[in-house]
């Protein structure tokens, strides 16, 4: 364990940009994560008297402000914990830049984002630690630790769980392309996503999964998109997690056929999101309008492409 005094803390304020992800990206079930250049997170974290944590949320979503409860300021406190520096104080000001429940790793972006400003306040460059941090703040919310989402959003680009044992993660630097997603006016919460699981699959759809993720991760390698689409399917939480998308089907059918490489649901969903290198917009407008004419549902929509991961903006 690192230790540190904290009257020697190098900065006092840290102002940090922590991206969306996509958890869960096809096949690879709690081990593949893609980061998005947007929305981001953006958390200012300031030195403060010795033991005291403050929270302030700004902009439209509500969530908690209690240190213990919030999974930033929890992912900063478990930061200090880890390096020896639990008497930290700091105040902590969020702006969130997704919706949460979205299936668009919200409480992972503000987990990364806590545990990077944290560090970065700090001189921490452990990248392991800040790993393990955000981990814990996505424990808060969705009852384990889960690297899928925050690997992607700490690493950027595509990201590889490799082993959850030893947090081995790989980074493969993904090609250009354009992600298209649509979120519905619906919420579902990750504890939800993951107890409709089920215990067991069949050797088929295992043996399935491991070939898909295989092809996806050779066309990651080979840079190849429409490739990427082709790969962009699952048989071990998609059958399951559909169900609370009303509209999925219809919404994937139609965006496939307004030109998309491959269509899924983004972590628990409800988010849908389909990639392509071109139509962005008609691929967009086409799984709005079946989202409203098969399942009744308004949908907010962007375009983004594969991000970089959480920066530190300013440091001082």
């Amino acid at each position: 364990m690192l230790c540190c005094q904290v009257p020697e803390m190098p900065y006092s304020k840290a102002i940090v940009t922590s991206p969306a992800t996509i958890a869960n990206f096809g096949p690879g079930f709690d081990s593949f994560g893609l980061c998005l250049d947007r929305p981001r997170d953006r958390i200012t974290v300031r030195r403060m008297a010795k033991g005291r944590h403050e929270v302030r949320v700004v902009g439209k979503y509500d969530i908690p402000t209690a240190p213990s409860k919030n999974t930033a300021s929890y992912s900063a406190m478990k930061l200090a914990e880890l390096c020896g520096c639990e008497s930290v104080g700091f105040s902590m000001t969020i702006r969130k830049g997704m919706k949460p429940g979205s299936g668009l790793g919200s409480s992972a972006a503000s987990s990364a984002g806590g545990a990077v400003a944290m560090a970065a306040l700090l001189g921490i460059r452990d990248k392991e630690m800040i790993l393990e941090a955000a981990a814990m703040g996505e424990e808060l919310v969705a009852g384990s630790r889960h690297f899928d989402n925050v690997s992607a959003a700490i690493y950027g680009g595509f990201t590889v769980v490799s082993d959850q044992r030893t947090r081995t993660i790989l980074q493969i630097r993904p090609p250009m392309f354009r992600i298209i997603v649509a979120l519905p006016d619906i919420s579902v919460e990750t504890r939800e996503a993951r107890e409709i699981l089920p215990e067991a699959i069949s050797i088929d759809d295992a043996v399935c999964n491991v070939g898909w993720a295989s092809g996806m991760l050779h066309a990651m390698i080979k840079r190849n998109a429409r490739k990427i689409g082709t790969y962009l399917d699952d048989r071990i939480a998609l059958p399951y997690r559909a169900k609370l998308v009303p509209g999925f089907e219809a919404v994937r059918s139609a965006a496939m056929s307004a030109g998309a490489y491959g269509v899924s649901i983004g972590g628990s969903g409800p988010a849908v999101f389909a990639i392509s290198e071109g139509n962005a917009d008609k691929i967009r407008r086409a799984m709005i309008s079946a989202f409203r004419e098969s399942a009744g549902l308004k949908a907010d929509s962007f375009v983004t492409v594969p991000g970089t991961g959480t920066k530190v903006e300013e440091l001082s």
